[in-house]
């Protein structure tokens, strides 16, 4: 009978005996994170342009339809567009 071999993955754990530096850690940190981002968990913010921006200022308040278009949502970990 052929062992099935389980797929590896990989582990964040570590091992008791070893303690993590700080730069260990950070980037420990910073690969979870972008391990979010890569299931579709992203952080997203919305930018505006500065088009947006002067036309919301001078043709108030009319402006502010043109700010809405000007704008674009960004996953501010992994810099990708969200929509």
């Amino acid at each position: 009978m052929p062992s099935q071999v389980a797929p590896s993955q990989p582990s964040f754990a570590h091992s008791t005996n070893h303690t993590l530096s700080g730069l260990e850690r950070g980037e420990l940190y910073r690969q979870e994170l972008f391990a979010q981002c890569a299931d579709g968990k992203h952080d997203p913010t919305r930018k505006y342009g500065l088009c947006g921006i002067i036309t919301a200022i001078f043709c108030f308040p009319f402006g502010l339809i043109c700010l809405c278009i000007d704008s674009e949502r960004r996953c501010s970990r992994c810099g990708v567009v969200v929509q």
